[in-house]
């Protein structure tokens, strides 16, 4: 008896026991099935687009990619059959003869399946993979459609941007490198971002041919000026006096200083190794006395800022590092996802006076993109709001249509306007505005004067013999819709009233012909 009652106690714990494994396992069970559930329908578009992936590329010549369009309806980049009508059909990607001039916007999709810009921010929206358009695929093909690639509507306008590559192209001498950025104020939607030296992107594209384009993407590497960098975005330049807008905010933003404040404006300001001087001393430069702030700011007097960036009780290097960072420095600055600009830098927690000194007025080791001095000048011509950039406006489902031609499914995506900072006050953007319009007044850039457009100059020095050109502003004058930043690089004879100014003012005059 004791016997069978021991056996029965032992039967009842295994039952238990295995109770016990059947809900740990029913419980592993779910929890993989919740896993696969979380991979397959949140994590899809990032596990399809991961570079160890090697499975997005299969077919991928079998798929047409959408259209990348301008705002004002020219389409910059789209997809070719090459053998129509035929249902297994490679697509050849295409772009327009003046390719080079879109480059920075649309970027390419190589034959070797390499990509860059918009390609690149928005390759599964283009190949159709994006989850927003797969989604409802099965819709599609129970009804007998052929779902394709998505379409991107830009923030571009085509005639302003051929403008500015065309004014690049045609410099003389030739530039070695240069960049335009345009933004629209209210908005953030970008409207120009041109660069030189480009390349047509038709000649990397062949999809018959991947060998000749992996050829030809290295000799561009190797090209002078670097054509595949995206110099509107990616590249960073020595912003020289234009950087001075930064300073000039910092100041107004301190202690109830104003455009007429009194600063030190002498003829020289001593370093370790030499002296900063001005490009001129007359006209506020080079006073004993000093100058009101706006003086200094439309003739450009180095010194001035210079020492504004070492002398604490003027401003100091803290203040101008902590401005800088309000203006969006020291962070990348997202354009679209995949999409970002680099950080720009100002010199500070240095020891070394003399980097500090240079840094101040826009030299040395002070270094910034196209698109962040234009979101600069943005920010003074909006009242003090920065607006973040953005390069898309819509992206579309497409399928396949009557006669095989695509049809439009609905919105995929839509931008959202969405403001990236206010680094300066209303009344401080209100006094910047006066002295950039002083600038074309009566300062460096009178050669401007009639051209509708208000900002500050830079050279920059790079060596001996070569140097740049900024204009960085707004326009029109009064009551701004835009904000830009022009670059050109090339010999130190190079000057920002003579040289960037007049590009900004006709890419200015194309975007007002309507």
């Amino acid at each position: 008896m004791s016997i069978l009652k021991g056996r029965g106690m032992g039967a009842g714990n295994m039952d238990g026991e295995l109770k016990r494994v059947g809900v740990a396992g029913l419980a592993l069970i779910g929890a993989l099935a919740l896993n696969v559930t979380w991979i397959q329908a949140g994590r899809s578009d990032d596990l399809r687009a991961h570079a160890l992936n090697n499975r997005r590329f299969q077919g991928v010549a079998l798929r047409a990619r959408g259209d990348i369009v301008s705002a004002d309806g020219v389409t910059m980049a789209w997809s070719e059959a090459l053998s129509p009508g035929d249902a297994k059909t490679k697509y050849q990607r295409r772009y327009l003869e003046n390719g080079e001039a879109f480059l920075p916007v649309t970027g390419y999709y190589a034959g070797t399946l390499e990509q860059s810009g918009l390609e690149l921010a928005f390759d599964s929206v283009l190949d159709g993979t994006d989850q927003r358009q797969t989604a409802g695929s099965w819709v599609h093909l129970l009804t007998g459609e052929k779902p394709l690639g998505g379409s991107l509507r830009t923030t571009i306008d085509a005639k302003a941007q051929v403008r500015a590559y065309q004014a690049f192209a045609s410099f003389s001498p030739t530039p070695s490198r240069a960049a335009a950025v345009f933004l629209e104020l209210k908005t953030g939607a970008i409207k120009v971002a041109a660069h030189y030296p480009s390349f047509d992107p038709n000649t990397v594209a062949d999809i018959k041919n991947p060998g000749d384009d992996q050829r030809r993407l290295e000799e561009l590497d190797g090209a002078k000026g670097r054509p595949r960098v995206n110099k509107a975005f990616l590249e960073l330049f020595p912003p020289g006096s234009s950087f001075k807008a930064v300073v000039a905010a910092a100041f107004l933003g301190k202690d109830g200083n104003t455009k007429d404040s009194v600063v030190p404006a002498p003829p020289t300001v001593a370093t370790g190794g030499g002296q900063i001087k001005n490009s001129h001393d007359d006209h506020g430069c080079g006073v004993a006395n000093g100058s009101p702030l706006i003086d200094t700011f439309a003739q450009s007097c180095n010194t001035t800022y210079a020492l504004m960036g070492v002398r604490d009780e003027l401003l100091g290097n803290e203040a101008i590092r902590a401005q800088s960072e309000k203006f969006g420095f020291y962070k990348p600055i997202p354009i679209e996802q995949d999409l970002s600009a680099p950080a720009s830098e100002y010199p500070h927690d240095v020891d070394n006076r003399d980097e500090i000194l240079r840094g101040s007025f826009g030299q040395g080791e002070t270094k910034t993109t196209t698109l962040q001095m234009a979101m600069v000048a943005a920010a003074i011509a909006n009242g003090g709001e920065m607006m973040k950039p953005y390069l898309v406006d819509k992206a579309v489902g497409r399928i396949e249509g009557d006669k095989g031609k695509p049809e439009e499914t609905g919105t995929i995506h839509e931008a959202e306007q969405e403001t990236f900072g206010k680094p300066i006050s209303g009344d401080t953007a209100s006094q910047l505005q006066d002295m950039m319009r002083e600038v074309v007044s009566t300062g460096t850039a009178k050669a401007l004067q009639g051209r509708n457009i208000a900002g500050k100059t830079g050279t920059t020095e790079l060596t001996a013999t070569r140097g740049g050109a900024w204009f960085v502003g707004f326009a029109p004058i009064q009551e701004p819709r835009y904000a830009f930043a022009v670059f050109v690089e090339g010999p130190s004879t190079l000057n920002g009233a003579g040289d960037a100014g007049p590009i900004a003012a006709d890419i200015f005059a194309t975007l007002d012909r309507k």
